[in-house]
This record gives structure tokens, C-alpha cells and sequence, in this order.
């Protein structure tokens, strides 16, 4: 049971791979922040938002 893989779906594999590794990196990092907070007893740092700069802009 092969199949025909063209460019298009290598790039679409390629591209699947990576965000589930970019996500599975961010999931470690907050769960590490999440242990480190419960073990030294200090609160979970607030991971800083772009939503706030938004009322400092100058759109019109």
C-alpha cells in the first residue's frame, strides 16, 4: 500500500511535524512554570499580552 507523495504533502507532513513540536514546546514550558510555581511557593509568572499595546497606537 504505497502512495504518491507529491511536494504538496511532503510540505504539508514537514509543516504538521513542526507545529506539533513548537507545541508540545510550549505545553513543557508552562507545564515546568506550573511545577516551579508549587514547588519554591511563588505565583505563576503572567506571560505579557499584545491585546494591552493596542489602545497606545496611533491606527486611525
Amino acid at each position: 500500500m504505497f502512495s504518491y507523495l507529491d511536494a504538496g504533502t511532503g510540505s504539508m507532513i514537514v509543516t504538521a511535524v513542526a507545529g506539533g513540536f513548537a507545541g508540545l514546546a510550549v505545553a513543557v514550558k508552562m507545564g515546568m512554570a506550573r511545577l516551579r510555581s508549587k514547588v519554591t511557593g511563588k505565583p505563576v509568572p503572567a506571560f505579557e499580552s499584545s491585546d494591552d499595546d493596542e489602545s497606545e497606537s496611533s491606527h486611525d
